[in-house]
């Protein structure tokens, strides 16, 4: 799997997290009152305090966990140590690379196309004088 493709999971895994524990959290935390006259109406909503705050401290470990290695796997980006103009320089490199490798690419297919050009009227040609023999 590529760096980025990497990346891009740990993001996804980072946004699930965030998400998952905030489902969590929001489900589970006890009702309390918003102004001293109104009283809360159920009492069977949530989990025992100390269970809610083990399970909140584990979720800020995983979320903890998943931005450490997201950290890691930023820092081995290539190129993320250069300054802005060595990664412009690498970049230009890159194209130019990419502009010989398809003019290369253009001409290995105009190369195919004749080929199979050749290969056709050849098996034409073959094909007529069976034709005419029988």
């Amino acid at each position: 799997m590529d760096r980025l493709t990497q990346l891009q999971d740990a993001i996804d895994k980072m946004a699930l997290l965030f998400v998952s524990s905030l489902d969590h959290l929001t489900k589970n935390a006890p009702l309390v009152p918003l102004h001293p006259n109104v009283p809360v109406v159920s009492t069977d909503h949530g989990m025992p305090q100390d269970q809610l705050q083990n399970s909140a401290q584990e979720l800020a470990l995983d979320i903890s966990r998943q931005a450490k290695e997201l950290e890691a796997l930023i820092d081995n980006l290539p190129g993320i140590s250069q300054t802005p103009e060595a990664q412009i320089h690498d970049l230009e490199d890159l194209a130019q690379q990419n502009a010989k490798a398809t003019v290369e690419y253009e001409l290995a297919v105009k190369e195919a196309k004749e080929l199979l050009q050749e290969v056709t009227f050849a098996l034409r040609r073959i094909a007529e004088d069976q034709s005419i023999r029988s």
